[in-house]
């Protein structure tokens, strides 16, 4: 018999939780979140001495976070040096040489919290790669680099204003007319007249 994975590991040790009663469960919860905040104080105290060290330290900083390991803990702890547009951005430059490959272009529209907006063109219909296809790659980029995105929305190009919602189906924060600063909590949203590159 093989060993369990640690996600899987993880996985049963919560449905155990779960069947606790309910002053066992919150101890235990307790218990797993001081123990989350000890490490979260660790590793920003342990970013903070690698920066301490100048233009090394950030270097050093910037390459564990591309470890998908690292990255992951630090986007738990919120101590990621790369906000959520930087890395969203990173994971469309890095699908861009294939949309091009099938006469598509993909622009950033709108970054909120947790959920991106893009607009993806594409030139004809002479490819023989589908749009769904060309979705679902450019979501699993950006999930790589941004597992903390729990939606991704595209607006069509076709029709300004119109939203067509990739398989996520989480509603999107929206700006309301007429208000002209973001209300209290709500996302920054970018230039939503941008154009396609």
């Amino acid at each position: 018999m093989t060993e369990p994975s640690l996600p899987q590991r993880l996985q049963h040790l919560v449905a155990q939780i779960q069947d606790l009663d309910p002053a066992e469960r919150e101890r235990a919860r307790d218990l797993v979140q001081s123990v989350l905040a000890l490490h979260g104080a660790g590793l920003a105290q342990l970013l903070a001495l690698i920066r301490q060290e100048g233009d090394i330290g950030t270097q050093i900083a910037q390459r564990v976070a591309q470890d998908p390991l690292v990255r992951n803990l630090l986007l738990l702890h919120g101590l990621h040096p790369d906000d959520l547009e930087t890395r969203v951005c990173q994971a469309l430059d890095q699908v861009r040489a294939l949309l091009h490959s099938q006469g598509a272009e993909v622009a950033l529209v709108a970054v909120a919290d947790d959920a991106v907006r893009l607009r993806l063109h594409r030139q004809d219909a002479g490819y023989p790669a589908s749009l769904q296809t060309l979705k679902a790659a450019i979501e699993e980029a950006i999930a790589a680099a941004s597992p903390d995105v729990r939606l991704i929305e595209f607006v069509a190009t076709d029709e300004p204003g119109s939203r067509v919602p990739s398989r996520f189906s989480l509603p999107l924060v929206a700006p309301h007319a007429g208000i002209d600063r973001p209300i209290v909590a709500a996302p920054r949203f970018l230039d939503e007249a941008q154009d396609l590159p």
